[in-house]
């Protein structure tokens, strides 16, 4: 029986090996400039999330004259109304809904509220409601159907006066499961990531605490699972480098460190 729960994880370990979040910079960033009225412009960047050929999403807008304006994020090329955005639950007088401005490390996923779809397109902000408008940076929370499974996803968009810039997009290419608002993945690699080559992780395995050495100042810490869902949080530094362990279930983690000088991304067991 123990030989087949640990063929049973190794075989999950190795699935997830090749279960990543898939990460696009847009560099340059894509400016789309709202300043000419009159007119509209349709499908200005279209996103195919997983490099299938079909586009998942894309952008448009309207300006019919100064103050009268609608941006959109619209759902492929054409209408497709399995590919949706999550939404505030609040709409304008055309009756067109607005998406919702998240914030870094919100949660998207089955569970997460207000899912939407809309042939116009839902809407980024317009003349009744700013929306998105100056608050710098902000995610847009994202879903697209394939084979009849879920993949979910962000974009990270920024809102100026009569400009919307297109940072960056990613999502889980594992079916069904939840994704961070700004997780660029490295979480489920294979290979440990240390750019310092400095901070080291012990114990491993480990049974009630992890602690690190090699540490530069404060940092913040992540612990994420096998799904890629952050299970704990915190602070840590050179003199409180423990990190209690001893309530996650046995199996594998991935803890993340970040500073200004240093990210370090390392596996351990629990056991």
């Amino acid at each position: 029986m123990k030989k087949i729960l640990f063929l049973g994880l190794t075989l999950l370990m190795m699935g997830k090996a090749s279960s990543q979040i898939v990460y696009t910079p847009v560099n340059p960033n894509f400016e789309i400039d709202l300043s000419p009225t009159g007119g509209s412009a349709a499908n200005l960047f279209p996103i195919d999330f997983n490099n299938d050929g079909a586009v998942d999403f894309n952008f448009r807008w309207d300006v019919f004259s100064a103050g009268t304006y609608f941006m959109h994020i619209t759902s492929s090329n054409s209408y497709n109304p399995n590919n949706q955005v999550m939404g505030l639950g609040s709409f304008n007088s055309y009756g067109v809904p607005y998406a919702m401005p998240l914030n870094v490390d919100t949660m998207i996923g089955s569970s997460s509220a207000g899912w939407i779809t809309e042939p116009r397109g839902p809407l980024i902000g317009d003349g009744e409601s700013s929306n998105f408008l100056g608050l710098g940076d902000r995610y847009i929370g994202v879903r697209f159907l394939v084979a009849g499974q879920y993949y979910y996803g962000w974009v990270l968009v920024s809102f100026a006066t009569n400009k919307l810039t297109i940072k960056s997009y990613a999502y889980q290419n594992t079916p069904n499961v939840a994704i961070e608002a700004g997780n660029k993945g490295g979480s489920l690699g294979v290979e440990d990531r240390n750019l310092t080559d400095k901070v080291k992780l012990y114990p491993n395995p480990s049974t009630e605490f992890v602690k690190l050495s090699g540490l530069k100042g404060t940092s913040q810490y992540k612990i994420y699972n096998t799904e890629g869902r952050i299970i704990k949080r915190g602070t840590i530094d050179t003199t409180n480098n423990k990190i209690i362990v001893s309530e996650f279930v046995n199996g594998t983690y991935v803890l993340s460190v970040e500073n200004k000088d240093q990210k370090t991304e390392m596996k351990f067991m629990k056991k």
